[in-house]
């Protein structure tokens, strides 16, 4: 028997909940900050929700189920990422390691942007039908130790 939380992601699915309200509505509240923030139109709130509104409904009619997709791709991938930071954060600490000396450098910056970064392209790659097997997860994992292997050699 399924469980009731399935159920209701189900209909929330069917409904159209992922696929248009939630982009609908994350690209109408990030519009309207910039629009806010940027005070390109002014500071009337009322001009700016309804261009935010009315850009929102373009974006998500112009992206249709790829936008949909890039989205749930890119906070479900970005998600675990975090999750995986956050426990390898965690470890460092139980191993006696100053995590906030670690984090004052310079490389953790670029190496977080730099995580940002593939996790945005995978997401608009999915988006767009390209996928990412693997394979190509194997080659990036080499790359990556073979780059911190040599970094850590050569702090000495």
């Amino acid at each position: 028997m399924a469980n009731p939380f399935e159920i209701l992601v189900t209909n929330l699915e069917a409904m159209g909940f992922f696929g248009f309200f939630l982009p609908f509505l994350f690209i109408l509240a990030v519009t309207f900050a910039a629009l806010l923030k940027t005070k390109v139109l002014g500071e009337d709130k009322k001009i700016i929700g309804s261009i935010s509104l009315v850009l929102a409904f373009f974006i998500v009619g112009f992206g249709g189920p790829a936008i949909a997709i890039f989205f749930t791709t890119l906070f479900g991938f970005g998600t675990v990422v975090l999750a995986g930071l956050l426990v390898i954060i965690l470890f460092l600490a139980m191993t006696g390691g100053d995590v906030s000396k670690m984090m004052s450098g310079g490389g953790v910056k670029y190496a977080l942007v730099a995580v940002g970064i593939i996790v945005f392209f995978v997401a608009a790659g999915t988006a767009f039908g390209i996928r990412v097997t693997d394979v190509t997860w194997s080659i990036v994992l080499v790359i990556l130790i073979i780059g911190a292997s040599i970094t850590f050699l050569m702090k000495g």
